[in-house]
């Protein structure tokens, strides 16, 4: 026994003549291959990912079984050709056009029983803090409900839902045209392929601005009826569209296992939505709160043209809407033709959900994904100490020198990521006071710099560690122990989040298992076969570069345009490295194997000085695909000469208007700090609203305040209405007597201190009467009478379309919500 250990190789102790120096063909080479394969692969998982289906006729559709793209494209996305936002006659003409569709199919199904509600007269008292804290919204609803009776007979239903209004500066053809018509199409086949389980088709209106068409279906009497929702949006311009939340895992593995032949999912969205990453919401939040679950499916990239006039025909294709369509489909098969709807609990599920590459769709519960976390966790190191275990035949002194190695391994792997960390933290740092919004305009540029950083931090990490600690490593089965070490513990942090319902780490089992493998197989495969090398690589890395690649890439197209709307660029690089970091620990054992770290070390540094001087230089807006986006509205009081303009965005807007406005309004311009990464500019205008502005058009009729009291209340009503605007607003003024109670066209409003109140009629010159009670002994309240204008097609708003046709071609006007132009009209005494 005591032979055997004396001579027993270990690779704490090594002769000079055991580890000869290597060669630089051998540097290059391994460089060279293990670079090449990284970046070879990463185009092909980007280019396969983003291959979109292609869009099936009629004929096409009914042979497969599947979406007819094709048709919902030339017969329902056609008529998106204008901005129809809730304030405008457009919005109108896009809802009486949906109903004339249902109606239409309606009369073309014979066996299958259809209940139309196409002038829902549906009036609301809505709390939402849109403009400003405590409003109340009092709306008439312009939602359109269709039912399609299930043959089981059941009175529970799936509901459907997609908004049809967009916002002003957009024809909202992916926001929301394509959740409308896929919606559309997915009754037709329904109508012609009757379902078991019952059908809800909701497509709401006052979306943008608030989710108020969910809230107020939410209190319509067919909203009981529902067990379960897919909601359909779009935040992007085509593209894929992802199932990005969820709360049904049921509903969420009958899509996983679906016909559908193209899926896209993430956990993600859960938790970005959480962190307030994303300054944008969707109809899937009113329905989780009102205790139903559901799918949440989006398109999301390129977020710059959300919300902007390319939200149109021409940036979309029929590909991306046969991508939602057949994704939609297959699940509302799977779940409408299934018999277990009316087991769904109102309770949230969290759950795993991802892709492989757009194809295949996993979905678990939590349960689950911690039993496969303490898996590996359990097998690994129990399956690791055997083989060291029956390797040494239990020699105390070979297993000693084992955990130094394994020791002197982990130290190696924690000492690269908290270099390499420290590295990609301070390239990140440099490049946003350098280079501010450079994500933005060239994301992958930006990925390609981390990466050069991570890698340099990885080289400086392994050349600056202790002679003797190199000295082992040189045989890289040190490295390889460490990192096994470091995938443990990032499972165990997985582990740990999966604690908090956070499955961010999804991923991390993944990266122990197949590492392990490749140490496996590294210890197991003599050292003189031709392939071993590259059988351990392979082993190592590709399942786990694909996941983290999608990772990558997911945040690359979500999030690199969100700084526009206030995500802070920071947040884009944090999530743009850690999938980069992680891609590079797998590099360690490749650096000693490789060899001439002085050499490889300087190359680091160089290539990371080219692509810091190239990303330091680079533009972050263009005018394809990375445009600034800035935010537009107008205010203007009535009789005045002058209105005030107010535009935001993250970066260069000040320089932007320096172009585009004449001298005597850039002489007005003030910019400010609107949030820590928003600039707010202001100038003012003689451009202002074509119906607020011409007195002699009467736009704005409002009747003087009458008033009755008693002993202890007085009651105040005034009427008014606008011939060019369905949405008007009375704002309290807080300095005077506070408003708790009132009521508008004999809606009920109870709440402490109102502060305003947003009427939204379906007619025009609809007469609103609006009264408040406040104490008689207390002084008249006062308020502002105004209405908002949204219709800028016929130069309604001039300031808008000069601006527009004025701003450079890397520049976009747009808006959230409604209110391109406010108009106060009176300032009365209630």
């Amino acid at each position: 026994m005591t032979e055997s250990v004396d001579n027993e190789r270990t690779p704490l102790i090594r002769r000079e003549s055991e580890v000869p120096r290597t060669s630089l063909k051998r540097t290059y080479h391994v460089y060279g291959v293990t670079l090449s394969f990284l970046f070879l692969f990463s185009l092909f998982v980007h280019w396969f990912r983003a291959i979109l289906p292609t869009p099936l006729s009629d004929i096409q559709a009914s042979k497969l079984d599947d979406f007819a793209g094709i048709h919902a494209y030339n017969e329902y996305l056609s008529h998106f050709e204008a901005p129809h936002s809730a304030n405008t006659r457009e919005n109108g003409v896009m809802k009486d056009w949906i109903v004339s569709v249902v109606t239409g199919l309606q009369q073309g199904a014979d066996h299958v029983k259809i209940d139309i509600i196409g002038n829902d007269t549906s009036a609301d008292v809505i709390s939402h803090d849109w403009f400003t804290n405590n409003e109340k919204w009092v709306v008439d609803s312009r939602n359109v409900l269709v039912r399609l009776h299930g043959f089981a007979g059941n009175q529970e239903a799936l509901l459907i839902n997609a908004h049809y209004d967009s916002v002003p500066t957009s024809n909202g053809v992916t926001d929301n045209g394509m959740g409308v018509v896929t919606a559309l199409e997915t009754l037709r086949y329904f109508i012609a392929h009757p379902p078991r389980q019952t059908i809800i088709f909701l497509f709401n209106n006052l979306e943008e601005g608030g989710l108020i068409g969910a809230q107020s279906f939410v209190k319509h009497p067919w909203f009981s009826s529902v067990k379960l929702f897919i909601n359909l949006e779009g935040a992007g311009a085509g593209g894929r569209a992802i199932l990005f939340r969820s709360s049904n895992l049921n509903a969420v593995k009958k899509l996983a296992y679906s016909s559908a032949s193209f899926k896209h999912g993430s956990p993600l969205g859960n938790d970005i939505f959480r962190l307030k990453l994303i300054k944008s919401d969707t109809d899937y939040t009113i329905f989780t709160q009102h205790g139903v679950p559901g799918l949440d499916l989006a398109f999301y990239s390129p977020r710059s043209h959300y919300h902007t006039p390319r939200d149109d025909l021409v940036h979309t294709t029929p590909s991306a809407l046969q991508h939602m369509g057949q994704m939609v489909l297959g699940a509302v098969k799977s779940i409408a033709n299934s018999d277990d709807l009316l087991d769904t609990t109102s309770e949230q599920e969290p759950m795993v959900l991802y892709d492989i590459l757009g194809r295949f769709m996993l979905a678990y519960s939590f349960k689950v994904y911690q039993f496969l976390n303490v898996l590996s966790l359990l097998v690994v190191p129990l399956t690791s100490f055997a083989v060291v275990w029956y390797k040494h035949q239990g020699a105390t002194e070979a297993l000693k020198q084992q955990a130094m190695t394994i020791l002197y391994g982990s130290a190696a792997v924690f000492a690269a990521l908290i270099i390499s960390l420290v590295s990609v933290g301070l390239a990140a740092m440099a490049m946003t006071k350098i280079n501010p919004s450079m994500t933005y305009g060239d994301v992958y540029g930006a990925a390609l710099y981390l990466f050069s950083a991570a890698f340099l931090g990885l080289q400086l990490s392994q050349f600056i560690l202790p002679a003797q600690v190199q000295e082992v490593l040189k045989s890289t089965d040190a490295s390889w122990y460490g990192l096994i070490v470091f995938w443990w513990m990032y499972v165990v942090a997985a582990f740990y989040l999966a604690t908090k319902e956070i499955a961010a780490f999804y991923y991390a089992f993944y990266l122990l298992a197949f590492s392990s493998l490749a140490l496996l197989i590294h210890t197991h495969l003599p050292a003189d076969k031709k392939f071993r090398s590259p059988v351990i690589f392979f082993t190592q890395t590709i399942v786990p570069f694909i996941l983290l690649l999608e990772y990558e890439y997911l945040s690359m197209d979500s999030m690199r345009h969100a700084t526009a709307d206030g995500t802070p660029e920071l947040a884009v690089y944090v999530l743009l490295s850690l999938p980069i970091l992680l891609i590079t620990l797998h590099f360690i054992p490749w650096l000693y194997v490789a060899g001439n770290q002085k050499k490889a070390l300087m190359g680091s540094t160089i290539a990371f000085i080219l692509l810091f001087t190239i990303c330091s230089a680079l533009q972050p807006f263009n005018g394809s695909w990375s445009p600034n986006k800035l935010l537009f509205r107008q205010e203007y009081t009535a009789g005045n000469s002058l209105a005030t303009v107010t535009l935001s965005t993250a970066t260069g807007l000040a320089g932007i208007l320096k172009e585009a406005l004449p001298p005597h309004e850039f002489k007005t311009l003030e910019c400010n700090p609107l949030s820590a990464y928003l600039t707010k500019c202001t100038y003012q205008t003689d451009m202002l609203p074509k119906y607020g502005s011409n007195l002699t058009l009467h736009e704005f009729v409002h009747t003087n305040p009458s008033k009755h009291c008693d002993q202890t209340h007085c009651i105040a009503t005034t009427t008014f209405s606008s011939k060019h605007s369905l949405m008007c607003r009375v704002q309290l003024d807080m300095n005077t007597t506070r408003i708790h109670h009132l009521w508008v066209n004999d809606q009920e409003v109870k709440s402490e201190n109102i502060t305003s109140v947003v009427t939204y009629s379906n007619e025009y010159e609809r007469e609103m009467r609006f009264s408040v009670e406040y104490p008689a002994d207390a002084p008249s309240p006062k308020a502002t009478l105004g209405c908002f204008y949204d219709e800028w097609t016929r130069s309604e708003i001039p300031a808008f379309t000069t601006l527009r046709d004025n701003l450079p071609e890397n520049a976009l006007l747009l808006i959230r919500g409604q209110g391109l132009a406010f108009v106060n009209y009176a300032n009365i005494t209630l």
